[in-house]
């Protein structure tokens, strides 16, 4: 089955949008902040939602490709990798805690409502653990609950803004599902989640198709054309309706607008890798790193926070941050040659959940075998 490097490409370009849109957003002065306002408004979906779809996508590949092995019909080996899958979710989900525990107090003055932030580490875990049980369904399924989740996020956040800041049960629900409104809200980006395994799911149906010829036009027909056309509709209706509420994370314009242009973005970008239109060698290494690396970047590069807070113009800030961008990707080259897999912390999740999944199956195996004994006995 073919490997699409253009999805690590598409990652490791969403992790540098929201790099470089987090050194605009700490650096610039007050007067200069419009620009990153600007910029927001068009790159946005190709940042943190992006991201969130993107890891949609991969995770019901990576899915699909194991239950392809030959072991998969076996019980415990599914089980093992159910217990891989949600080891991964909640070790990402202990690091977005400690993440959150160390910006409430360094960032937020010890404001200790910031331990439940939805940082994109937290929406990301918890999108992995309410999506296992929907990665076995079918594609329509899928579909049908993402826009009733957009559709029930829409009713609540209408109401539920009325009493933000309340101590009430309404301003309970408000901190545990939005808090705070201008990140990553569980639901909105749950249904970027989803939709992304439905185009993960539209893929790998896609790739399936050994003959080259036969895969490239069923790739144009129920693929490229299919999604610029949805993309270019979906963005649109994301824009004028109850406009400018598409400039709002949490809002249903706002995901409407999010996934029109990641709709656009990966139909394109996919198609010129599928008809080898350009050559990804040299480009896609440049994208690897930030992929490989993500979560870690995501938590180290916090540090720049306090080295240009609020001191640089438009003109300066590009004097910087290009530089910056340069010298992060020089780093990661170095680090990647010298440490590999050691220095990324995706890979060490996963080892990690890998370890602890195999250990449990042993256990398991352990029992079954005392206890055939003792029957044979």
């Amino acid at each position: 089955m073919k490997r699409y490097k253009t999805i690590d490409m598409i990652r490791g370009f969403c992790m540098i949008i929201m790099v470089g849109g987090h050194m605009l957003d700490w650096w610039l002065t007050a007067e200069d902040y419009w620009l990153f306002l600007f910029l927001y408004t068009f790159l946005a979906p190709l940042g943190a939602a992006g991201f969130v779809f993107i890891s949609g996508t991969v995770t019901f590949l990576s899915y699909q490709r194991n239950m392809l092995r030959p072991e998969a019909s076996d019980k415990l080996f599914r089980q093992k990798l159910r217990n891989i899958y949600l080891f991964r979710a909640l070790f990402l989900l202990i690091i977005s805690f400690i993440y959150n525990i160390f910006g409430a107090f360094a960032v937020f003055g010890g404001d200790i409502r910031a331990i439940w932030m939805w940082n994109i580490l937290q929406t990301l875990s918890f999108s992995f653990f309410m999506a296992w049980p929907l990665l076995k369904t079918s594609k329509i399924l899928r579909l049908i609950l993402a826009i009733i989740i957009l559709i029930v996020n829409e009713l609540i956040l209408g109401f539920i803004k009325e009493h933000i800041g309340e101590a009430n049960i309404y301003g309970f629900i408000y901190y545990i599902l939005y808090f705070p409104l201008y990140l990553y809200p569980i639901l909105p980006f749950f249904t970027i989640f989803l939709i992304g395994t439905i185009v993960g799911d539209l893929i790998y149906n896609l790739n399936l198709i050994e003959d080259k010829a036969e895969r490239e036009s069923a790739f144009k027909k129920k693929f490229i054309y299919p999604f610029i056309l949805l993309g270019s509709v979906i963005t649109l209706c994301g824009i004028l309706y109850l406009f400018p509420s598409f400039l709002y994370y949490s809002t249903i314009s706002a995901t409407f607008y999010a996934i029109g242009v990641l709709f656009l973005f990966i139909s394109i970008t996919l198609g010129l890798e599928e008809f080898e239109i350009f050559k990804l060698k040299k480009s896609y290494r440049f994208f690897f790193y930030y992929s490989y690396y993500s979560f870690t970047i995501y938590i180290a590069h916090n540090l720049l926070f306090f080295l240009f807070y609020r001191q640089l113009t438009v003109i300066t800030i590009w004097i910087i941050v290009i530089p910056v961008i340069i010298i992060m990707t020089i780093l990661l080259r170095f680090i990647y040659i010298k440490l590999g897999p050691k220095a990324s912390l995706k890979v060490g999740i996963s080892i990690a959940s890998f370890l602890l999944a195999t250990e449990i199956e042993k256990r398991k195996k352990r029992k079954i075998l005392e206890k055939e004994t003792k029957i044979s006995q």
